[in-house]
């Protein structure tokens, strides 16, 4: 069927319709946004062609040019052909609802692609009718431009908390999920006008008249965030390592955040010192942080610029008595410069900070995100600024200034991490929440050369190993006290839950990892990571390890032995059944408690018990228990019988009840 071409009435723009069957619909000229009735035309005109796509669906026809939301950073055009910056979208097929659009019978609208035609034969060229690219050029607030030299600042030390903050949550072996899932996009094509013939795709077979287009995000689905990705807004050209922090949901008051900020230990208490330092905030008022880190050459430390969202709006004289400098501009006092560092106020609730020397820069990019390393804009685009923790990063930057990001005794530790990565990642980006759950991912964006799901494979044997390594890393340490001892040596079995808990998912050029544990597995992975890592700063790995004889077969222990054999007791408010459980395990005698006569006399399993002693033998370990309660009404007391070969954990008053004898522990209370 011929073709049809429409100038518009307006730029002369010509449109190429692919039949009649649109003619007397209401159109709009992509060039000057006019619209007009489509007439057939009297004469022939330059062809301009176009591609009918559905307005929720991929398009269908010839084939469409691809335009990323952000352009790269070695594009040669570092701005959008729309004139005002790209946002990111969901779907990324979003872009075509802003191209020309003609409205149906059905009310829906069809969309077309506006191509550069050809020639004509008088000459004209179809540029003379295209939009001047140097108009966008004028107008666009993309002139960006990269700083080349980088200078000392004494706030970059603050990087090693960051970091080390990662690393202490378990960030390099976190992951997820599985393939499969219901569609995102369902491409309908559009049904034919009465009369007329259905239109053929570039000659070929008539298209389908519904598809299925299958592209589920597993990690998404399972995520318990759904925010926007982070953006480099308000930050200067060149960030290479992006931190995005919740500091007032770390620092919040509920026991469950105390309780992972306590298994932070001193770095917890340093990074909030650090951020009232460079922020001038407390870090429950702050909502959101975003820290970026520019790297110089190697060997000259890193700057740090920031992001400060407060979770409310203070009064603006509190404001600017904060951030009192000298002024950046006479009659302008958003912006302050104090010892060589710029503080913006950006709006009520909003200030960014960096070195005096990128402050045109941050004026730059106020409403489009930085330029940065196009490695860096990619795997930011798979992240959540709702989550608690994110650290993105580039694995080759780490390394090559791990001597100016990490202290001395990190070293060795950083070097393994990256090992683990392998030369095929090109960038990572690593995420915590601490909600109901305890969540964490991490995505590897990997080389243009190099295939996912291979690189997927390979991560799922890494993951396999780790805990192998781990324990051969372990065996060579020797913590001096005994809780450390114990944490650490339950690390590896806490990495082995990890890998068995963990799915892989390929998502387009992206292998993701996640994992979703109990909310506890949080503060005891940061425990045992930072622990494990501290020891190995202690630690010769280079010794050889002595090979233990194999154990000897214990004794078998009368009852009455096993009463009087002797343990190390270390209770931290350990529920009264943890408690009872462990003197079980230790002595060998099972401990029976009746929670209901408990509970009729007003006692829970969950009774915290708190108190440390070594060499105590069992029934002393028992007795320090029960004296808490011995004054009550209707004390908790013990039955010990050597018959049955177990303890009884019960109140007086359900004892006498039942007929049952009540151990006498009096003496131990005569020896305290």
């Amino acid at each position: 069927m011929t073709a049809i071409k429409i100038p518009c009435p307006e730029c002369q723009a010509v449109l190429k319709l692919p039949d009649r069957s649109l003619l007397g619909k209401t159109g709009k000229c992509p060039k000057c946004q006019h619209r007009f009735v489509l007439t057939e035309p009297a004469a022939a005109e330059p062809e301009v062609p176009i591609e009918v796509v559905d307005p929720a669906a991929p398009p269908a026809g010839l084939n469409p040019t691809w335009i990323p939301d952000t352009p790269a950073a070695s594009s040669e055009l570092p701005f959008s052909l729309t004139g005002a910056p790209q946002k990111p979208a969901e779907n990324p097929l979003d872009f075509l609802k802003e191209e020309l659009a003609i409205p149906t019978a059905d009310g829906k609208e069809l969309h077309f692609i506006h191509e550069t035609p050809e020639p004509d034969a008088s000459g004209n060229s179809a540029a003379e009718s295209e939009p001047d690219l140097s108009q966008f050029a004028a107008s666009s607030s993309g002139k960006r431009r990269i700083k080349k030299h980088r200078r000392r600042s004494g706030n970059w030390k603050l990087i090693v908390g960051f970091l080390v903050l990662a690393g202490a949550a378990g960030g390099l072996i976190y992951h997820q999920s599985q393939n499969g899932g219901k569609p995102l996009l369902e491409v309908t094509s559009p049904a034919p006008v009465p009369g007329t013939a259905p239109m053929h795709v570039n000659g070929g077979n008539p298209a389908p008249a519904h598809r299925e287009v299958a592209e589920f995000n597993p990690i998404q689905e399972q995520s318990p965030t759904k925010g926007q990705p982070i953006q480099l807004l308000h930050m200067p050209a060149g960030v290479r390592i992006a931190i995005n922090l919740h500091p007032a949901q770390i620092w919040g008051e509920s026991p469950k955040e105390a309780e992972f900020r306590a298994s932070l230990g001193p770095l917890g208490t340093w990074l909030e010192s650090q951020i009232v330092n460079l922020t001038r905030q407390q870090p429950g008022q702050i909502e959101e942080l975003l820290v970026g880190i520019l790297l110089g050459p190697r060997g000259v430390a890193p700057e740090l610029a920031m992001v400060v969202t407060l979770k409310e709006a203070p009064p603006r004289a509190e404001l600017l008595t904060t951030y009192a400098g000298k002024p950046y501009e006479e009659f302008n006092t958003n912006i302050q410069l104090i010892d060589g560092v710029a503080y913006q106020l950006v709006d009520d609730r909003t200030i960014s900070i960096c070195p005096e020397k990128y402050l045109e820069d941050l004026l730059a990019y106020k409403d489009a995100p930085a330029i940065t390393a196009g490695e860096v804009e990619e795997i930011l685009k798979s992240t959540d600024r709702d989550r608690m923790v994110t650290v993105a990063f580039i694995p080759e930057d780490l390394d090559m200034h791990r001597d100016m990001l990490f202290p001395a005794d990190a070293q060795t530790s950083i070097e393994k991490g990256l090992r683990w990565l392998g030369p095929e990642a090109t960038a990572v980006a690593w995420s915590m929440h601490l909600g109901d759950e305890f969540f964490t991912e991490m995505s590897v964006l990997g080389e243009k050369t190099s295939k996912p799901f291979v690189m997927k494979s390979e991560y799922q044997n890494r993951l396999g190993a780790l805990p192998e390594l781990m324990l051969a890393t372990v065996q060579k340490m020797d913590p001096p006290r005994s809780g450390y001892r114990k944490i650490i040596g339950r690390f590896p079995a806490m990495l082995k839950v990890l890998a068995m808990t963990t799915t892989v998912a390929v998502d387009h050029n992206l292998v993701r990892f996640a994992t979703s544990m109990p909310s506890k597995a949080g503060p005891n992975l940061a425990l045992g990571t930072l622990l494990t890592w501290d020891e190995s700063t202690r630690t010769n790995f280079d010794a050889v390890v002595a090979v233990a004889p194999p154990p000897k077969p214990e004794k078998q222990l009368s009852f009455q032995e096993k009463l009087q054999k002797k343990m190390n007791v270390d209770f931290r408010r350990t529920p009264l059944q943890e408690a009872f459980a462990f003197i079980a395990e230790d002595s060998k005698i099972p401990i029976e408690i009746d929670g209901d006569a408990l509970k009729m006399a007003g006692f829970t399993k969950n009774m915290p018990q708190t108190y440390q002693q070594d060499g105590i033998t069992t029934l002393g370990a028992i007795y320090n228990i029960l004296k808490n309660y011995e004054n009550e009404g209707d004390p908790i007391v013990v039955h010990v019988s050597e018959k049955d070969n177990k303890i009884t954990v019960l109140t007086k008053k359900a004892a006498t009840n039942q007929g049952l004898e009540i151990y006498d522990l009096s003496k131990f209370k005569e020896q305290n």
